[in-house]
């Protein structure tokens, strides 16, 4: 599916108000007179919401999570982040697509057509809506669930919040409405949403909201948690006995999983269940060209939970395990994606047009200002001179990846405890295939010294699917809700998730690269500085006190933040 930008159209965003707080709103200013008249127009007001849309090219999503160390420490994780006052992820323009969408809702039914005209229309932008309140859940948890135009007098501006599993069921109902309506793949119009697409957000939601549910069972919601899972398997089994979709491989698992990434043109790759479309002149992006400056890399946890080549990990494998000091004793023996992920001297740092090509040979030297910790990001990097140009890059994303359709199917059946292997051989094994590691069986058939304490009991199949999610998706910017819904907030005190590769000294011996000189590690011989600690207020965002004293409806504060 094509997907190019589509610009917001004036006439439909010409809905303003008159300062950044969600209370305070003006009235529209459409002409609703001369305005909905026509399908046409539900269409053309419809595509003003594309945008929405994941860019499909994020290679840096996990720099909140275990998984990436920006250059400066993120406030949140690191404790500095205090309540504000207004703005944030509460702002008015953070809600202003929900208020939008609304107006839609409140207004489409002017147009006199019939329902198989109109309900397609309202379908995309009920589905946009769910995308919007599936991020706000995420981030606030209870919030405000509005569905109609509301004015300056509408009650419903202070009314109170809804809990977090009530707006959950709105956004399945708004996603199961488009799934009705929508199109069937391959008979959707040019750039616009079909019902795979649906079907697999609504599945990304089941997994997410069933999953929280059931680990955090201190918020005390009545959700049917079974139910939810059920319909994330049940989807995500539509979606591949579809035959629609599958896993990119050509034959060469050393590099199948980087080109996947790179390939410019991806409007016939069957792994996406929705590619964005670049073009020169008309959408380009800087993915490719920021890794080479972005002062951020992977994190010695994440270069440390590759498996290696016989299927198990560093405290139960059959390879000769080494200190895992250069990095070339890391990548030796590992699952291929790690080289694929992370940048090595086997492949190029920089080419020009003349045709040459630079590596990085001195193991030290993979450690700098540009990427602190050493294991450089190659997700969607490119040397190539034809990319790796400042915003100028046309290669094509991927909104929504069947690869994440299969872990979906997994990880739910794995937690329902209904996974079978013949699962496994349709969704984890795919993605091993890609790669050529051994298959996961449902006798994992080793015990790893390292697997995550999650504060609960995890069965060794489900520590390898979790794993599995976490090498696979790295980078795309699922960890921190991973971590967050599965309630593993803890993990992020690992000093291991905030500190580089090893580097050889003057003195011979190899000392652990330290990012945050204010913040060093003190298992590793440095100076004693500040370490991270989690506090489980971080599951939820605060709202601002701004809003909290403008409407007491809102009370109370997310917990731990009053």
């Amino acid at each position: 599916m094509k997907l190019q930008y589509l610009l917001y159209m004036t006439a439909a965003l010409s809905l303003t108000s008159c300062n950044d707080a969600f209370l305070d709103r003006e009235s529209q200013s459409i002409n609703d007179g001369t305005f909905w008249n026509s399908v046409n127009d539900l269409r053309t007001y419809a595509n003003a919401f594309y945008g929405i849309l994941p860019g499909g090219v994020t290679n840096l999503g996990d720099e909140d999570s275990d998984n990436q160390v920006p250059f400066s420490p993120n406030s949140f994780l690191w404790g500095q982040y205090t309540v504000p006052t207004e703005g944030g992820s509460w702002s008015k323009s953070n809600w202003q697509n929900i208020r939008n969408l609304n107006y839609f809702m409140t207004h489409y039914q002017q147009v006199q057509a019939s329902e198989e005209e109109i309900n397609p229309f309202v379908a995309e932008i009920r589905f946009f809506r769910a995308l919007e309140y599936f991020a706000k859940i995420q981030t606030f948890g209870d919030v405000p669930w509005l569905e109609s135009e509301l004015n300056v007098d509408s009650e419903e501006l202070y009314g109170p919040k809804m809990a977090r599993n009530e707006v959950a069921k709105k956004i399945i109902e708004d996603l199961e409405f488009a799934i009705t309506w929508l199109p069937e793949k391959g008979s959707e119009e040019d750039n616009r949403l079909n019902k795979d697409i649906a079907r697999h957000v609504l599945a990304r939601v089941c997994l997410n909201e069933g999953t929280y549910y059931k680990y955090h069972d201190e918020l005390g919601y009545s959700a049917d948690v079974q139910g939810l899972l059920q319909k994330a398997a049940d989807l995500t089994d539509e979606l591949i006995n579809s035959n629609h979709y599958e896993i990119y491989k050509t034959g060469n698992p050393g590099t199948d999983y980087y080109n996947l990434f790179v390939m410019e043109d991806k409007s016939n790759l069957k792994e996406a269940i929705l590619y964005i479309d670049y073009a020169s002149a008309l959408r380009e992006h800087n993915a490719t060209h920021w890794l080479r400056n972005a002062k951020s890399g992977w994190s010695k946890d994440f270069a440390d939970c590759f498996l290696y080549t016989d299927g198990k990990p560093a405290s139960a494998t059959s390879k000769a395990h080494v200190q895992n000091r250069t990095m070339a004793e890391e990548a030796q023996d590992r699952d291929l994606r790690f080289k694929q992920l992370i940048l090595t001297s086997e492949d190029p740092y920089t080419m020009t047009s003349n045709g040459s090509i630079t590596y990085i040979t001195n193991d030290a030297d993979f450690v700098s200002a540009d990427c602190p910790t050493g294991y450089w990001v190659r997700k969607y990097f490119d040397p190539d001179p034809s990319q790796d140009i400042e915003a100028k890059c046309t290669i094509d994303g991927i909104a929504y990846r069947y690869a994440e359709t299969l872990l979906i199917n997994a990880e739910a059946k794995a937690e329902l405890g209904t996974i079978t292997q013949a699962d496994l051989d349709k969704t984890i094994n795919q993605l091993r295939d890609r790669v050529a590691m051994p298959h996961l069986t449902m006798e994992v058939g080793f015990t790893d010294a390292n697997w995550p304490d999650w504060g609960y009991s995890v069965t060794p199949l489900l520590q390898e699917i979790r794993r599995e999610r976490r090498i696979e998706l790295a980078g795309e910017g699922f960890r921190f809700g991973d971590l967050k819904r599965w309630k593993a907030g803890k993990l992020l005190n690992n000093v291991q998730t905030y500190v580089g590769k090893y580097v050889q000294g003057e003195d011979g011996e190899f000392h652990q690269t330290i990012i945050y000189t204010n913040y060093t590690n003190p298992d590793c011989s440095y100076e004693a500085g500040k370490s991270r600690t989690w506090n489980d207020k971080m599951y939820l965002y605060p709202i601002p006190t701004g809003e909290l004293q403008r409407n007491p409806n809102l009370l109370p504060q997310n917990p731990g933040w009053e």
